[in-house]
């Protein structure tokens, strides 16, 4: 019985750490898609002035 509980006790742990890597994932891909929006805002707004006639 002591085995099972020790194997419980570790599936509970990986289980735990495996939900925390997926939300660590998940910040990480909605912060890229930030990131990747301002710099292509950044580098439009670099370049406006040499595109636009006015």
């Amino acid at each position: 019985m002591d085995a099972e509980v020790w194997g419980v006790a570790w599936a509970v742990v990986a289980a735990v750490a495996g939900l925390g890597l997926a939300g660590a994932a998940i910040t990480l891909w909605r912060r890229a898609d930030d990131i990747c929006g301002l710099e292509f805002d950044g580098g439009y707004n670099a370049l406006a002035t040499q595109i636009d006639p006015r």
